[in-house]
């Protein structure tokens, strides 16, 4: 049984023979979906600072049943929502935001990225443990030179 629901969630690339889909909220939300579209897990690359995905399975995701990586620029970490460290760096996040009373344009900033934190949120952090930008799994691709590699599923096209 074919669930569109999520499908309408997910980022889909036509390939010349199957059709390659992407952003996942889990490892076991990945297997099941290939299980029930006779699909198989894959792993892809973003590394050029754009939407082009290329096979590149160098950050080991199936490996370690994991559905996410990023490898920022040396000077800053990426937290996204399935490392234990984000549900802290969450209420850290809110709680600054709530002591402030007169925003800066960056606190402006990071205040309109709310809603991603409970999507598919993604906290950028420089090497004094700060949070420099709360951004998306998708917009991270193109911030500070990020290598983002994703969990995908192949799906033969019929």
């Amino acid at each position: 049984m074919e669930n569109t629901d999520i499908r309408s969630r997910l980022t889909k690339f036509e390939l010349d023979n199957e059709v390659l889909y992407t952003k996942f909220n889990s490892y076991a939300e990945a297997e099941q979906f290939a299980n029930e579209n006779n699909g198989k897990l894959t792993e892809v690359g973003f590394l050029d600072g754009n939407d082009n995905p290329v096979f590149d399975d160098s950050a080991g995701l199936i490996a370690k049943k994991d559905y996410f990586a990023a490898e920022p620029n040396p000077n800053y970490e990426i937290i996204h929502s399935g490392n234990p460290l984000f549900k802290e760096l969450v209420a850290k996040y809110v709680k600054r935001d709530s002591e402030i009373t007169d925003k800066s344009v960056e606190e402006e900033l990071l205040s309109d990225s709310d809603s991603l934190i409970s999507e598919d949120g993604v906290f950028v952090i420089d090497k004094k443990g700060e949070i420099q930008k709360v951004t998306s799994r998708e917009r991270v691709r193109f911030l500070m030179h990020t290598k983002v590699y994703e969990l995908g599923v192949l799906i033969p096209k019929s």
